[in-house]
């Protein structure tokens, strides 16, 4: 898909208290009240009428019919180039507008849109509302229907997969970092390196509850959630392969006194993708990140220095 340059983006409310976002997100459409508006009028951009009506409406409010008409506007007027977002679910979803407005029934108008309602980047990663800026999603306050989005770079970068130079930075230096701490791991001796498991496991919620059984370059632990009462069995090794998992899920299939199975190594040819019904596989790449997300890189620096 082609990134984006629209003229520009608005925000857009689907029914009142979101009584139409679910219908307008699976049907890709638009939809838009003030039913008491002459759809005429609005087809023939005479858009002086359509102000002394809402402003005879409004009770001579001018403020308040300006901004009516400029949301009925909007709505009818906005083509291709523009874009126009919604949040539901935890989601942000964005389309552009296509055709004519036709009138329901009821009164309301709806608008096709060009490939309905997205909620992904071009390039297929997820909008989710916990990882956009404090700044766009205050538009979610806006009392009216339609209001132009101030955040417009900040969507528009979203949208395109693209990173202010500052965050490309940060992401390359982060990248490097965790090179640096899967190097560090291959240094720590087998006592450090169990008690590095065991911290991040702690720092997660789990409890270590006894050790199985212990050699010098193997580990077996149990584990328990205190919040759930899950049970879980932990096979930290320094180096593995297909073999030696292979070796741990059948003693992991035998028994039905775990639900869940960690695996975790620093060194060899594994690949962390393989996917195995209750086994969650930390290999060099993923024990990285979590030594990076548990606060642990000081305590990794010094253990090694």
């Amino acid at each position: 898909m082609e990134k984006i340059i629209p003229t520009a983006v608005y925000f857009i409310k689907l029914g009142e208290a979101g009584e139409w976002e679910q219908q307008c997100l699976s049907d890709g459409t638009l939809r838009f009240g003030y039913h008491k508006t002459p759809n005429s009028l609005c087809v023939e951009g005479r858009w002086g009428d359509v102000h002394d009506i809402w402003l005879n409406m409004r009770n001579s409010r001018k403020a308040i019919a300006t901004n009516d008409v400029r949301q009925i506007k909007t709505f009818y007027t906005a083509g291709v180039e523009t874009v126009f977002i919604t949040f539901y679910g935890g989601f942000l979803y964005w389309c552009r507008p296509a055709g004519q407005v036709e009138v329901l029934e009821d009164g309301s108008r709806i608008r096709k849109t060009v490939e309905g309602w997205k909620k992904t980047s071009i390039g297929g990663a997820q909008l989710t509302t916990d990882h956009l800026s404090g700044d766009l999603l205050k538009v979610q306050g806006y009392r009216g229907t339609i209001c132009n989005v101030s955040a417009y770079d900040y969507i528009v970068r979203k949208i395109n997969d693209e990173d202010l130079s500052a965050v490309s930075a940060a992401k390359e230096a982060e990248e490097a970092y965790l090179i640096a701490m899967k190097n560090l791991c291959q240094l720590l001796t087998w006592q450090d390196f169990e008690l590095l498991i065991d911290l991040i496991f702690s720092t997660s919620g789990w409890r270590r509850t006894s050790i199985v059984g212990k050699t010098q370059k193997t580990l077996d632990l149990e584990l328990e959630l205190p919040t759930t009462g899950e049970k879980a069995f932990v096979q930290i090794k320094s180096y593995a392969n297909a073999g030696a998992l292979s070796e741990y899920e059948k003693r992991f299939r035998e028994t039905t006194a775990y639900k869940r199975m960690f695996f975790i190594w620093h060194s060899g040819p594994l690949s962390e993708s393989i996917k195995a019904d209750g086994i969650t596989l930390i290999g060099p790449d993923k024990l990285a990140g979590l030594i990076l997300d548990s606060g642990l890189t000081r305590w990794l620096r010094k253990k090694v220095s």
